[in-house]
C-alpha cells in the first residue's frame, strides 16, 4: 500500500488515505498527531547528537 493523501481530521489528529497500486483497495487511517504524542520525552531528553 502507498500513501495517498493526507487530510486534516478532528481534534489535531490526520486522516491518512492508503492506496494499492495493484488491487485498488482503499484504506483510511485516524493518526493522532505524533508531536503531541506521549511518547515525545525523547525530544526533551539530554540526548544530543554526535559532534
Amino acid at each position: 500500500m502507498m500513501l495517498g493523501r493526507i487530510e486534516r481530521g478532528p481534534a489535531g489528529s490526520d486522516l491518512r488515505t492508503f492506496e494499492c497500486p495493484k488491487c485498488e483497495r482503499v484504506c483510511k487511517m485516524q493518526v493522532d498527531d505524533p508531536l503531541k504524542s506521549v511518547h515525545t520525552g525523547w525530544m526533551a531528553s539530554e540526548l544530543k547528537p554526535p559532534v
